[in-house]
């Protein structure tokens, strides 16, 4: 296992936290995670992030950005919510928007992490990775980081898209390592975040909680139930039920109401 600075510790940033799918990944024993933070600026989402049973996680009512202060989330619960309005995916605009605060990303690690932390960024944040991204390079504070996940859906945002080539080409320059799904054999969720832990991250066989990480015990009831039934569902039968009774379901329906 790769050695790091005397007092650092290992630190993984969960940056769009959604329901947990990274999280859940994160959690594992084997990668030796000792904090764990995961941002996550829609209510909906942290009522179930909240359910998570492990003292190393930290949920921060917040997304990252280039800046502190408050924004518009579009869809917010939903798998696509982002505080740009053109994203593709929210459709005709009838969705939840929720006002959300955001975090200026260079201040919280430098105010939360240290040089000698060794740390794992993952972004899944609907378009405002460029934000943070940027941020990091400006101030010099990325070089902290061991490596990061970085989801580019800038690229589904007319008015941004053009963002994701340039950060790209900055992050090259930067030599900092990188991966995004297209680069990975699962291209997406939780378990290309797995694949990238197990390319990057030292991590070591069972430790003494793995039972427990294992049976799920660490989960929310939500996650529980939905690991549950996909394991034990015919696939069209899960596909069905997630879609009319799953969490997202519930956002979709409520937006219709408002």
């Amino acid at each position: 296992m790769t050695r790091r600075a005397v007092g650092g510790m290992r630190v993984f940033l969960d940056v769009g936290g959604h329901y947990g799918e990274s999280l859940d990944v994160a959690l594992d024993p084997r990668w030796g995670f000792e904090k764990i933070y995961s941002f996550e600026p829609a209510e909906p989402c942290r009522r179930i992030l909240r359910g998570f049973r492990d003292s190393r996680v930290h949920i921060v009512p917040a997304g990252l950005s280039s800046r502190t202060g408050q924004a518009t989330l579009f869809g917010a619960g939903l798998l696509g919510a982002s505080v740009y309005a053109d994203k593709g995916e929210l459709g005709d605009g009838r969705v939840r928007a929720e006002t959300i605060s955001l975090l200026r990303a260079t201040d919280w690690l430098r105010a939360n992490t240290s040089d000698d932390d060794e740390i794992y960024l993952k972004l899944n944040c609907e378009g405002s990775e460029c934000d943070v991204l940027e941020d990091l390079l400006d101030s010099g504070v990325i070089s902290r980081l061991r490596s990061i996940y970085v989801d580019f859906d800038v690229r589904k945002i007319p008015s941004q898209a053009h963002r994701h080539a340039i950060v790209e080409d900055r992050l090259r320059h930067h030599s900092q390592r990188f991966v995004t799904p297209d680069s990975l054999k699962s291209h997406g969720g939780g378990a290309a975040v797995r694949e990238w832990l197990v390319l990057v991250s030292p991590h070591s066989p069972a430790a003494a909680s793995t039972v427990r990480y294992r049976l799920g015990l660490h989960r929310p009831p939500y996650i529980w139930a939905t690991h549950a039934a996909r394991a034990a569902l015919p696939r069209p039968v899960y596909a069905l039920a997630a879609r009319r009774f799953g969490a997202q379901a519930r956002q979709r329906t409520g937006a219709d109401r408002g």
